[in-house]
């Protein structure tokens, strides 16, 4: 009883030493997958990186990184990992005997013998002979550590299977992501069409696309990339025109008398921008206006209308009243020089507006017009000037008639005759 207990214990011993021989397995196959599924990785990558390839060389590439990393996975870790609970092919006594005799010589040919001798006396005539001979060698093999044969530190030089690439990756990750993120995109949707980036692209170093109408306004064009187109140009109504080149990478054009929304696009060596619209803010603006004179009663003269006469010269308390036709105008307020403050129009139509002053003295007026995109966007000056009543006024002259002093001139000769 004591020979069988004895080798239980040196079976319990190598099945122990066996779960660590697996243990040891799956730390190796651990860095074995992890380099080979790297490797694998950064390859299809980096191809698809540099080459672009279409959907049918994507499938196989992304199919092919799928199929080496599963069958590295299963060789390296699934089968030592099923080995370890004892499913699957797991290696015998006999080999593992001889593992332990390769690091213990001392015991090699002891233990082999005695799973040998074990072998034979299940089927020995002299059973308890040899059990005997098995007590007496496990007994001599007992005190030696089986699982000491196998030192896990070992594996730490299969990292140079894992960290080469590894480290790749990371400082691709770092320095150069897209290389990494952007063809992984492409291959994980390998039934998708992709364009190949350009080179370069253009950046509208402008942000607020935007012009008063009938201003000027001058785009700004950055060049960002691994090249620098040597001409570029821009597309308006159907018309292309050559960009000013400012600098190697950045770009200009003016446009003139902006009158409408005005789609564009950039375009140069086969790359071209989306369409921009550059848009345009109504300017507010008097298209004309009417100016209506009622004069004093006692003038007895009759109203006048003008027609777009600004400046005006009236007499002293004539009833001044303004219709002005002003497009894309929200407000129009006049400054008169004699008033503190602003006066705001009447609006009475979308385009009418009207105010009215009492002329009294000389003064100038100011009219400012806007909307809610451009508050007070233009204004323009008139003068009214005054013609003050005049009052009543006698005019006398002296003179002397000439027939009445040659009528006297006679009478005074004819009284010298008498006399």
């Amino acid at each position: 009883m004591a020979a069988k207990d004895n080798y239980q214990l040196l079976v319990e011993k190598l099945d122990q030493f066996i779960r660590k021989y697996y243990v040891n397995q799956l730390i190796r196959g651990a860095l074995y997958s992890v380099g080979t599924i790297l490797v694998l990785f950064l390859a299809v990558s980096l191809l698809e990186h540099y080459f672009y390839f279409g959907t049918g060389a994507r499938k196989v590439l992304f199919f092919g990184f799928l199929a080496g990393s599963l069958a590295a996975l299963g060789i390296w870790i699934v089968r030592p990992l099923l080995a370890y609970f004892q499913l699957g092919k797991v290696i015998s006594h006999e080999r593992a005997a001889q593992i332990i005799g390769d690091h213990f010589t001392n015991v090699k040919d002891k233990l082999l013998n005695v799973l040998q001798l074990k072998s034979q006396a299940d089927i020995a005539e002299n059973k308890a002979l040899i059990m005997a001979s098995v007590n007496q060698k496990t007994e001599e093999i007992r005190p030696v550590p089986f699982r000491s044969a196998i030192d896990l530190n070992n594996n730490r030089k299969y990292l140079r299977y894992a960290l080469p690439p590894l480290m790749l990756l990371l400082v691709l990750l770092f320095a150069a992501p897209s290389m990494i993120k952007d063809s992984t995109n492409r291959l994980i949707r390998n039934g998708q069409e992709f364009e190949r980036p350009a080179p370069f692209q253009f950046k509208l170093i402008t942000d607020d696309l935007s012009v008063v109408q009938f201003g000027d306004f001058p785009l700004a064009i950055e060049v960002e990339g691994e090249q620098f187109p040597n001409e570029a140009y821009i597309e308006v109504d159907n018309y292309q025109y050559r960009l000013g080149k400012d600098a190697v990478n950045k770009f200009s054009h003016r446009f003139s008398n902006v009158q409408k929304d005005t789609p564009f696009r950039i375009f140069a060596g086969g790359v071209s921008t989306e369409e921009f619209t550059l848009e345009v803010l109504k300017k507010p603006n008097i298209s004309g206006f009417e100016v209506q004179l009622n004069y004093p009663a006692y003038l007895g003269r009759r109203s006048e209308k003008l027609d777009n006469i600004g400046d005006l010269t009236v007499p002293v308390g004539t009833q001044v009243n303004w219709v002005f036709n002003a497009q894309h105008t929200d407000d129009l307020s006049i400054a008169f020089s004699d008033a503190e403050e602003v006066e705001q129009a009447r609006r009475f139509d979308d385009e009418l507006f009207s105010i009215e002053k009492r002329a009294l003295r000389d003064l100038t007026y100011r009219l400012y017009v806007s909307n809610a995109l451009l508050p007070n966007a233009d204004s323009i000056g008139y003068t009214l000037s005054v013609i003050p009543d005049l009052y009543p006024e006698i005019s006398v002259e002296a003179f002397q008639d000439s027939s009445i002093s040659r009528l006297m001139y006679f009478i005074g000769d004819a009284s010298d005759d008498h006399g």
